[in-house]
Parts: C-alpha cells; sequence; structure tokens
C-alpha cells in the first residue's frame, strides 16, 4: 500500500519527485531491503513494507541520530518541538548554538532543516505566496514524526560506510536502492560531489549476490562506469540548484535508473 504522503524531511537530493517512478522498478521477490544513502528516506517511507528485513543507513551521523531519535523517543522529540514555531530568531539561535543529548541534537537538526530555505538547514525558509518554509504547520510537523515513528518499528537503522553496510547485508535475495550524491550538483555535509568515490561504489555494486538499482545524474562518467549495466534515462523538475543559480532557463533535470536486473520493461509496464 502506498504511503507516499509519508515523510520526515526534505533533503538535498531527495526522490520525492522520482518515487512513483522508482518504486514500480523494485522487485517484489525479495527478502531484504537496503538503502546505502538513506537521507530522507523518500523510497524507503513510499510503502508500508518493502520486504521482511529493511534497513536505512546513512554516513551522515545527524540524519541517524534523528531518525534513532523519532524511532525510539518520539514523545521526548516532539516536547522539545512543540513551541519551536516559524521564527527567523529562534532559527538563528539554534544555528549557532551547540546541544549536548542526542535528544536535543535531533531537535536542532530537525528544526533547521524544516524551516529552512530548500532544507538545506543554514537559512531561514520564507515565502511569498503559501505556507510553506518558516511558516509551515507545526501541528503537521508532529503529526509526522508519529507517522514515521510507526514505520520505523522494525526498519534497522546504521550509521556505516556504503562499502561496509552492503558487504555486511549482501546475500542472494538481497536488494539495495542506492541513491549516492552525484558527479555535479549540490554536496553533501559528509559526501561532497567532490571526493565521494563513485569508482568505489560501481566496484562494489558489480561483485554483490543481491540485486541494486541506483539512482543517477545523467552525466558522462556515470554512463562510463556503469556502460555493462541496464540503464533508463528519466526526467524531472529542476530543483534547489536550479533556484540557486538564479535562472529558470534549464527547468528539466536528467536522471539515470541503472540496475543489475531488468528494468526496462518494468519501467513500460509502469509508465
Amino acid at each position: 500500500m502506498s504511503i507516499n504522503t509519508k515523510h520526515l524531511i526534505n533533503w538535498v537530493g531527495g526522490k520525492r519527485l522520482l518515487r512513483k517512478t522508482i518504486a514500480p522498478l523494485i522487485p517484489s521477490d525479495i527478502k531484504s531491503y537496503v538503502e546505502p544513502f538513506g537521507g530522507g528516506g523518500w523510497i524507503l517511507f513510499y510503502k508500508d513494507k518493502w520486504a521482511n528485513l529493511e534497513v536505512y543507513n546513512d554516513l551522515d551521523g545527524r540524519l541517524v541520530n534523528l531518525f534513532r531519535i523519532v524511532k525510539y523517543h518520539p514523545n521526548a522529540l516532539k516536547e522539545e518541538l512543540n513551541y519551536l514555531l516559524g521564527s527567523r530568531e529562534i532559527f538563528n539561535q539554534y544555528l549557532n548554538s551547540e546541544f549536548i543529548t542526542d535528544i536535543q541534537k535531533a531537535v536542532q537538526f530537525y528544526f533547521l532543516i524544516s524551516r529552512s530555505f530548500g532544507g538545506c538547514g543554514d537559512s531561514f525558509g520564507t515565502v511569498r505566496k503559501t505556507a510553506g518554509g518558516g511558516a509551515k504547520s507545526q501541528k503537521n510537523v508532529l503529526a509526522r514524526i508519529d507517522k514515521i515513528h510507526a514505520r520505523l518499528d522494525k526498519v534497522m537503522i546504521e550509521n556505516l560506510d556504503f562499502e561496509k553496510l552492503i558487504k555486511k547485508y549482501d546475500f542472494e535475495e538481497a536488494f539495495f536502492y542506492c541513491d549516492p550524491p552525484y558527479t555535479y550538483g549540490k554536496g553533501y555535509e559528509v559526501a561532497s560531489t567532490t571526493n565521494f568515490e563513485h569508482e568505489r561504489l560501481r566496484n562494489i555494486l558489480k561483485n554483490i549476490k543481491g540485486k541494486f538499482l541506483l539512482s543517477y545524474d545523467d552525466s558522462p562518467k556515470v554512463r562510463k562506469l556503469y556502460e555493462d549495466f541496464e540503464m533508463i534515462c528519466v526526467e524531472r523538475a529542476n530543483g534547489i540548484n536550479n533556484i540557486q543559480a538564479k535562472t529558470r532557463k534549464n527547468k528539466i533535470f536528467k536522471e539515470l535508473l541503472i540496475a543489475n536486473y531488468p528494468i526496462s520493461e518494468l519501467g513500460k509496464k509502469a509508465s
């Protein structure tokens, strides 16, 4: 059953715009579902359950801490967030403060991401015509935590390098959905586009026992790295990179979906 209204945060590179395209490409006969680059978890949260074993992983400890707090201490998180309304003054205080406990750190991270421009966490989000950004509903924020808490009930949460994670969970009926940092565009705090080891990821994925589905930017480097695998090209509306560049000329962003199993026919059936 689709639950695509469930999500916790917007995240750079999130698959909100492609989740309906990606979901039909995921095999139905898998025993495990693993996301080595979990991010905002848009694909994980798209369904109530993908497999008997589900694993969310990210190298960014802020994300991992947030999801662990939502899973194990949702009420404490909501209590701390309850009165943090959309305020530029509060946003700047949280942006320039250091917190001690894991719950406090989760509150700080979630507040900054949910109230910032583009979910980047570094500038207060203002809008002119809607109730988004810093003016979004606090009631909806708290309700979302309850939904994600329930969804994470049986999900393993890991904080490992992708190579260690994939080797730990790989077997014949395992499935890995990989959404790594792209070869260009806005970077990630712990894995920027300039230092991410794209070749190492390819070398790991080409030798796994299970299946993988990989989402990437449509670049010559990616096409060369994965020339031996099946890939399909998809398009989505451009996002934060286009806004930050202050141009609307390039409104379409092309991405590749790459797999070590047939996906072209699955894509045709879903379209």
